[in-house]
């Protein structure tokens, strides 16, 4: 029920992300403690990562395709 609704609203639970990236949820805490994951809230004892910091996160790290980003291909 809390995953239905975080992704009603627009956020991936803890679990979800860890998944998404391959990574286990000490990562993401590590991720957290040094300001260097995506964004994210932290509301009733969990951690909820919005879709589009997951989205920006990502994006800053697209590298090498031979275009500038917001170029088409």
């Amino acid at each position: 029920m809390q995953k239905d609704i975080a992704q009603d609203m627009g956020f991936l639970t803890e679990n979800d992300v860890a998944e998404l990236f391959g990574v286990t949820k000490p990562t993401l805490e590590n991720w957290r403690r040094h300001g260097t994951g995506p964004a994210y809230a932290y509301a009733g004892n969990c951690f909820f990562y919005p879709v589009q910091g997951i989205s920006t996160f990502l994006m800053a790290r697209v590298k090498g395709f031979g275009f500038s980003q917001g170029q088409g291909a």
